[in-house]
């Protein structure tokens, strides 16, 4: 089974500032992490792996600073990882990332794509339900248990909701988001570290995806940070 976990690198929350020009958050000379519930998303990709077998993928859209998000994402265990990196990327918003991550998937082709509940900076919980309806494939979002079915054809989820949880079942290909729960938080140790430092992520730039670069940026994303 081959699984996709996009992540994306976030700012430390301590250490988040505001751009007040751009109304984007500052990211030059600011610490930044892979966003926790996309870190759980990962270990249980890798999970499955081991006792399903398949591949795991790390996807990310990002700067070139994001590299350091797949590294960590490597040594925790991911097979191999993929960064869309070109400034024809820059200022997407929610909808313009769905679509670069959207049409990257179609090009690398899955069986199970995870992905955190949200990010930790943004908190829009949109990438992922976006990315689900473009491919057109069924979604489980805020997941706390997941078990593939014998014959790796569905799965079954526990899900949180507000008024408490429920079990769902879905086939593959599917979509599904994580919260804390679906997986034991783990760290590399120092020789994971060392290891994946001589790996490298496959870079995709816009171009690869799509003709029309309008289709990313600012010139294809719908919503804007109006000021306070």
């Amino acid at each position: 089974m081959k699984t996709i976990v996009l992540i994306k690198q976030v700012p430390v929350v301590s250490a988040m500032k505001l751009d007040p020009e751009t109304k984007t958050l500052k990211r030059e000379g600011v610490p930044a992490e892979v966003s926790s519930f996309d870190i759980r998303a990962l270990l249980k990709a890798i999970e499955l792996r081991n006792s399903q077998g398949g591949e795991v993928v790390a996807l990310t859209m990002g700067p070139p600073q994001a590299k350091a998000a797949l590294e960590h994402c490597l040594a925790l265990g991911a097979d191999r990882a993929v960064h869309l990196v070109d400034r024809a990327f820059a200022g997407s918003d929610t909808l313009a990332t769905a679509r670069a991550l959207a049409l990257a998937l179609k090009r690398e082709g899955y069986d199970l794509i995870l992905c955190g509940r949200h990010s930790t900076d943004a908190e829009t919980g949109q990438v992922g339900p976006e990315v689900a309806e473009l491919l057109d494939i069924p979604q489980v979002t805020a997941a706390a248990k997941l078990t593939v079915n014998e014959g790796g054809k569905a799965l079954t989820v526990e899900r949180e909701t507000d008024n408490g949880f429920e079990t769902v079942t879905c086939p593959l290909p599917a979509l599904i988001s994580a919260t804390e729960d679906l997986a034991s938080e783990r760290f590399p140790s120092k020789a994971e570290r060392e290891q994946a430092k001589g790996q490298s992520a496959q870079e995709v730039t816009a171009s690869d995806l799509f003709a029309d670069l309008s289709t990313f940026s600012t010139t294809g994303s719908p919503t804007w940070v109006a000021s306070g």
